[in-house]
């Protein structure tokens, strides 16, 4: 193996590890991806069962490196959502009205339309009282939150900074690199 290749695996190795995982719920409804390409906002997914989730993009956000999470509920009719949505890092931001995911919309998943022409997007303020966040979980707390048309709506943003490796992985990666310089250091000619 070539120093060059060793560098790319080293690369891989560590690129991977900084992927944000899919979010997990614990809610009345089922928890989905949003495949769609929208547009979404102002009540056009009318969907009763189903409280969906969008990994947008990672980029820089109040200085800090961030993961943008889109996660919403648009049902048909008014009907309530409550539980636990859990990130696999912590979460920093949380855009919860118009202004804000206005402000944010660059952070948009390419390919998918956002409509937040309505005042209404995002959450009312009953909503967002029955809403908070600890460390990487976002909680919709007593009766959650009771939606209609447009729907709610949030921009949750969580570290995208690398995570640090366990252990395991330098002892891991130190092994690996000394078989490298073993093999290649038999490969040269005497």
């Amino acid at each position: 193996m070539n120093r060059s290749a060793c560098v790319l695996a080293v690369l891989t190795l560590f690129g991977a590890a900084a992927h944000a995982a899919n979010p997990t719920a614990a809610l009345n409804l089922s928890f989905t991806e949003y495949t769609g390409t929208g547009p979404v906002g102002n009540g056009t997914i009318d969907d009763d069962k189903n409280f969906y989730w969008v990994f947008e993009s990672s980029g820089i956000w109040a200085g800090q490196a961030v993961n943008s999470w889109l996660i919403f509920w648009d049902p048909r009719s008014t009907l309530k959502a409550n539980g636990t949505v859990t990130f696999d890092a912590p979460i920093l931001f949380l855009q919860d009205d118009q202004s804000e995911l206005i402000a944010t919309a660059a952070f948009g998943k390419a390919g998918v339309t956002y409509d937040y022409s309505n005042p209404f997007i995002g959450l009312e303020s009953t909503d967002k009282a029955r809403t908070s966040f600890t460390s990487s979980t976002l909680t919709l707390s007593g009766i959650g939150w009771i939606a209609a048309d447009p729907g709610d709506y949030v921009r949750v943003m969580t570290s995208a900074a690398p995570p640090v490796p366990e252990p395991g992985t330098y002892a891991l990666l130190i092994a690996g690199l000394g078989v490298v310089g073993m093999v290649g250091r038999r490969r040269r000619p005497n």
